[in-house]
């Protein structure tokens, strides 16, 4: 069969066309499925995401919830020691007990829906903070037999106005802040005091300080 000229440009134009056209569909095709895959790799990414920060956050909630339990075990022993010394009397041990069935009960809420948010954790460790201080003070006031304060020296005593500020539940946070900063300072000046690379003027000047600080807060009996 003879073929004409027309008829060969004809035919070469076809078999042209269907090549453009079948690549272009395969190239189509080789996008879509990158797009798919992309969509899939980067909703696994969020999915891995989601699932690294609930494992943190949950690692989070039972970290604070171990330190509140063993706050309150601390606690519980530190009010059986008063009991068992004579340090604190009935009605200092049902107030005190009583705050711990404060704490107990603040948990407990917070942890109806499964979970202890950082407003709950910060809330529970406030009452812990007032619940401490009156476990001290409690212990150290003249309310029958007296406990020294023996980190300062087994003769060394907390004046009323100390245990009476301690136990007050509306001390301020500046308040706290202004007496733990004292009780830092009087630790710090007596672990300096009590190595020997001083010189005598160090010595004095220090033993002043660590005085003067010591007389604000307790007594030397």
């Amino acid at each position: 069969m003879r073929y004409s000229y027309g008829m060969v440009l004809g035919l070469a134009s076809l078999f042209s066309a269907s090549v453009v056209f079948g690549a272009g569909d395969a190239g189509a095709g080789t996008r879509a499925a990158n797009r798919a895959a992309a969509r899939a790799a980067a909703k696994e990414k969020r999915e891995a995401t989601a699932a690294e920060r609930k494992e943190a956050r949950e690692k989070r909630q039972e970290k604070a919830d171990d330190c509140i339990n063993k706050r309150q075990t601390n606690q519980a022993k530190r009010i059986t020691h008063g009991i068992k010394k004579g340090y604190l009397n009935e009605a200092e041990v049902a107030a005190l007990q009583e705050q711990q069935a404060k704490v107990a009960g603040l948990e407990t809420e917070a942890l109806a829906d499964g979970k202890l948010t950082k407003e709950e954790a910060k809330g529970i460790r406030a009452e812990l903070n007032e619940a401490s201080r009156c476990i001290w003070a409690e212990k150290h006031d003249d309310d029958g037999t007296q406990m020294a304060t023996l980190r300062l020296g087994t003769n060394v005593y907390a004046k009323d106005d100390l245990t009476a500020t301690l136990a007050n539940e509306n001390l301020s946070a500046e308040e706290a802040k202004v007496l733990m900063k004292d009780f830092r300072r009087l630790m710090d000046l007596k672990q300096q005091l009590s190595t020997g690379a001083l010189s005598d003027a160090e010595r004095t000047t220090l033993q002043a300080e660590y005085d003067t600080l010591l007389n604000i807060y307790f007594e030397v009996r």
